[in-house]
């Protein structure tokens, strides 16, 4: 056993125990008692055996027993949004609980020439549409098992809120006369990660784009109270940073037109808005009434007015599909407006 780099076989007959209990120890271990995988453990440790070969195993199994998760933006991007974090973390807890592993894939197609990375995951969750649908076409060609998450894709299973009728309903709520001059702060509406003016004939469609769905909420509630929405009124906002947004904000807040209500789209937007309001000495609600989306923890104690969603059990749902625990099927989960101080 010293010479010779050890075997799932020759361990198994070192310990004289069988190769599947050798095996469940690292695999299965709810097949074992406390005792006896530690047990095990500790031995293959001291043979300096670390366990099955995956690709032996994925060879004789047909599994890797990898879940593959496709993220549209960047990692930097998801290792640091509220809303991105809280959702990883939804699918990592039931990850770790099965020991389940999870490889992040990139959005763009550059990132899989001569890598077949794609092929690795037994199936895939996708959160967010990627800007290169190339990548989703490669996913698909897999044909693996597959849920879409916050957009959907045709003929494949997604989990999403209703978007547009939360932003319905919150818009409805902070309009208060149709003479209220609007500013709709947006996520990305269209296929650039820039600050622009949205270009209102170039917009996702409403199943590509969760921004869509929110944008359309909006638009209906402003009619709806006989309000107008300027052109000029809707920013397309995404991989923006703090400071470069709350500077373009302090100019719309500064000028003759200066908008009564932000919708925003995203808490993280509504946040930086509320702080530039507080520098300028506007009084909110009284002067500017501002409303989010998501009610990550910064919101309560900010007391932001916004829409909750349930963005970990999102990841929770997307990661039990993920592993063959509940059925694949389309959801359309519940929010609930959060009615705070700044409306």
């Amino acid at each position: 056993m010293q010479n010779k780099k050890p075997t799932l076989k020759t361990v198994a007959e070192y310990l004289g125990v069988s190769t599947a209990t050798v095996s469940n120890a690292f695999n299965r271990p709810n097949q074992l008692s406390k005792s006896l995988r530690e047990k095990i453990l500790s031995e293959c440790e001291n043979l300096g055996y670390s366990g099955p070969s995956i690709t032996a195993r994925s060879l004789r199994t047909g599994k890797t027993g990898v879940i593959g998760l496709l993220l549209a933006d960047n990692l930097a991007f998801n290792f640091t949004d509220p809303v991105a974090t809280e959702f990883l973390a939804g699918i990592s807890q039931l990850l770790d609980q099965e020991h389940v592993n999870m490889l992040m894939l990139p959005s763009n197609t550059e990132n899989y020439q001569n890598t077949q990375v794609e092929t690795i995951p037994d199936s895939f969750i996708v959160y967010g549409k990627p800007m290169d649908a190339n990548v989703m076409n490669l996913i698909t060609r897999q044909r693996k098992p597959l849920v879409t998450v916050d957009f959907c894709w045709p003929d494949i299973p997604s989990i999403n809120v209703d978007n547009e009728q939360a932003c319905y309903d919150i818009a409805s709520h902070a309009i208060h006369s149709p003479d209220d001059h609007i500013l709709i702060l947006g996520l990305r509406l269209e296929s650039t990660n820039a600050l622009a003016l949205a270009n209102l004939d170039n917009l996702y469609t409403e199943e590509e784009s969760v921004s869509r769905c929110r944008f359309e909420g909006y638009k209906r509630a402003i009619h709806d109270k006989g309000a107008t929405l300027d052109v000029d009124n809707v920013w397309q906002i995404h991989e923006l940073e703090k400071p470069v947004l709350k500077t373009m904000l302090r100019g719309a807040l500064t000028s003759p037109q200066r908008p009564q209500v932000l919708l925003c789209m995203s808490d993280k937007i509504a946040l930086a808005a509320l702080e530039v309001t507080q520098e300028l000495g506007l009084i909110v609600p009284d002067e500017i009434r501002i409303v989010g989306f998501d009610d990550i923890p910064a919101a309560e104690s900010a007391g932001l007015t916004t829409v909750r969603q349930p963005i970990m059990h999102k990841g929770q749902l997307a990661a039990q599909m993920a592993m063959g625990h509940i059925p694949y099927q389309t959801m359309v989960l519940d929010t609930e407006l959060m009615i705070r101080r700044t409306s």
